[in-house]
């Protein structure tokens, strides 16, 4: 008989089968276990190899012995005509078949069965009538590939590594954004599905895109596992999954790794230059520094005075760390710039951190949209408006994030150029669909524009997301528009957001005043001498008070605070209820000493003004 029709014989074959399913299904059983208490990955790694060992010695006691009914023994002790080999064969394929089952139930259930907890939303209490909805250039239908990436589900043993999961998701996120052909959502409407448990379909419905990117991070020590699945909603069917264990240095090989995995289910063809290497392109190599700028994307995302102080530390951390760090430099700049809007008594000191960090990151990177934008915002903060939208400009056109752009939007807004305002919101929305205070100055744009309807539909989305000042300005369009009883209603809704804590512009006893002089248009001296500042201009326009919103306009000019321009001074500037304010000599002094004539002068006169000779406009 020859050697392999003796192997045969004596079952090592089936032997050698029968081990390897079994240590795959047992090693699947001891992963997902290790899973469950958060075991260090090396436990794992050392059971493989122990499985890699164990395979000869089954092989060669499988040679050697052979099971018996009186018991095991040797198979040179056995006659041949003794021997049960084809009896165990008949056992030994049985197990085989039960074991592959097995494997098979495993692999289906691991290919399609999601999992859960990674996509949320947060819950609206009204829905915007569908027949309303824009036709043309509002969230529009994806014209191209397009992928969501979902913040990815934390799975660490410790929910402060949240920020860690959170800024792999945005990573992942901003290379894809890399990629000619791909449409990716930004930051701002992708994780606003965080918090509560949404249906995967109504997620891409919102947000226009074919594909969803979702998965997990568990995080402990120097390791880290990512899960990553990719998902097509127009078929409901998983396209991709897989499952990454590596040590923290290769983060970013991971990132890149997953990345060009996706391209490659969605088929789309890319030139050398499309995606970048990593091992090109790393942006730091201190894992510190990296945790440090995660931890500062964190809490810049979350805005308000203390979220913004603990980016503004932990960037510093991150820069410290690593000096080279270009991409930390400019968010750096982004985040001072921005803290500047929210803690005035420091404004010096942010501006001054704005502009170091934003001029050593574009040492770095020339080409850095995040620098220039924090460095446009500071230039935005000091009252410098032609070199504010210069560099905002830049970033825009770099960026493939809605930030620069959004922000570009509302100072060409401020600024007076209405029209040109909203192209930019408008790609803004594109690519952040779901933002509500985007949807806010949409809406606010269209009011300028005189489009009512359209107006009304953003400002609903702004308020259906959250958006407290939605209120305010959907109170304004309905008093433009000469529905007092809405506005009323609306006023009401911002008290009562007043009365639960809310931070908002008007008192409750303000806005009490103001509901009560709308119904009865009486007591205007008591709403004068109540009004405070300039959050009262659009009511004090209602009543024609405006030598009134002069004095407060002016008042403001003094004490600094229209120079630098503030975002909101832009909603009562244009407003379409303002026409009569705009033509007091009064108004247009306080234009020249803001330095708006001086910018129009330069780059060109806005919509709703004009020259009249070499020193002298009006407006409209």
């Amino acid at each position: 008989m020859s050697f392999f029709n003796e192997l045969k014989r004596r079952n090592v074959f089936r032997v050698g089968i029968a081990y390897v399913v079994a240590s795959w299904l047992l090693l699947q059983v001891v992963d997902f276990a290790l899973d469950v208490i958060d075991a260090p990955n090396w436990i794992i790694q050392v059971l493989v190899l122990l499985a890699a060992i164990g395979l000869p010695a089954a092989l060669t006691f499988a040679w050697v012995y052979e099971m018996t009914p009186e018991g095991l023994k040797r198979e040179s002790q056995i006659q041949r005509n003794e021997s049960v080999t084809a009896h165990t064969a008949k056992k030994l394929d049985k197990l085989t078949i039960a074991l592959l089952l097995a494997v098979v139930v495993i692999v289906i259930a691991d290919r399609f069965i999601p999992e859960t907890g990674t996509a949320t939303v947060e819950v609206v209490a009204e829905k915007v009538d569908e027949a309303k909805q824009p036709a043309v250039g509002e969230n529009p239908a994806p014209a191209m590939p397009s992928v969501a990436v979902l913040p990815f589900a934390n799975m660490s043993a410790d929910p402060d590594n949240e920020y860690f999961s959170d800024g792999i998701s945005e990573e992942l996120l901003n290379l894809l954004v890399q990629v000619d052909g791909l449409r990716v959502p930004s930051r701002t409407s992708s994780f606003a599905f965080k918090g509560m448990n949404m249906d995967i379909k109504e997620i891409a419905q919102k947000l226009a895109v074919e594909h969803i990117l979702e998965g997990s991070v568990r995080k402990a020590g120097n390791q880290v596992r990512i899960t990553a699945q990719l998902i097509d909603v127009t078929t409901d069917t998983h396209l991709w999954s897989s499952t990454y264990d590596r040590e923290l240095k290769n983060i970013f090989a991971i990132q890149d790794e997953i990345s060009r995995e996706i391209i490659r289910e969605l088929k789309i063809a890319l030139d050398t230059t499309g995606l970048l290497s990593r091992e090109a392109s790393q942006p730091t190599s201190d894992m510190e520094a990296y945790q440090d700028y995660l931890r500062g994307r964190h809490f810049f995302i979350q805005r308000g005075v203390p979220s913004l102080k603990a980016s503004l530390s932990a960037l510093q951390s991150a820069t410290s760390r690593d000096p080279g760090f270009a991409v930390a430099w400019a968010a750096l700049s982004q985040t001072a710039a921005t803290l500047t809007g929210w803690d005035q008594e420091n404004s010096d000191e942010y501006n001054q951190i704005a502009r170091d960090a934003g001029e050593r990151a574009l040492e770095l990177d020339d080409q850095s949209a995040t620098a220039l934008s924090g460095l446009g915002l500071l230039n935005y903060n000091t009252g410098e408006l032609a070199r504010s939208l210069t560099l905002l400009k830049q970033a825009a056109e770099l960026s493939r994030d809605s930030t620069p752009i959004y922000f570009y939007g509302l100072v060409l807004q401020t600024a007076g150029y209405i029209e040109e305002a909203h192209q930019y919101l408008l790609e803004a929305e594109r690519l952040d669909p779901v933002y509500p205070q985007l949807q806010n100055y949409l809406g606010i744009n269209a009011m300028f524009r005189g489009d009512v309807s359209t107006a009304r539909v953003h400002i609903q989305r702004a308020i259906e997301g959250g958006n407290a000042n939605g209120s305010v300005s959907m109170f304004a369009l309905e008093l433009w528009a000469g529905n007092v009883d809405r506005a009323i209603d609306h006023l009401e809704r911002y008290r009562v957001l007043i009365e639960s804590g809310e931070s908002l512009g008007l008192s409750n006893k303000e806005a009490q005043a103001f509901i009560g002089a709308l119904k009865t248009r009486a007591n205007l001296e008591e709403v004068i001498t109540m009004a405070t500042g300039l959050g009262d201009a659009t009511i004090l326009g209602y009543f024609g008070a405006y030598p009134e919103i002069m004095t407060y306009l002016e008042d403001y000019n003094e004490q600094g605070q229209l120079l630098p321009i503030n975002l909101d001074l832009g909603n009562y500037l244009w407003a379409p209820e303002h026409s009569e304010l705009r033509q007091m000599p009064e108004f247009r002094k306080l234009l020249v000493d803001i330095g708006l004539v001086e910018l129009w002068k330069k780059r060109g006169w806005p919509d709703l003004c004009q020259p009249l000779g070499e020193n002298e406009f009006e407006c409209e």
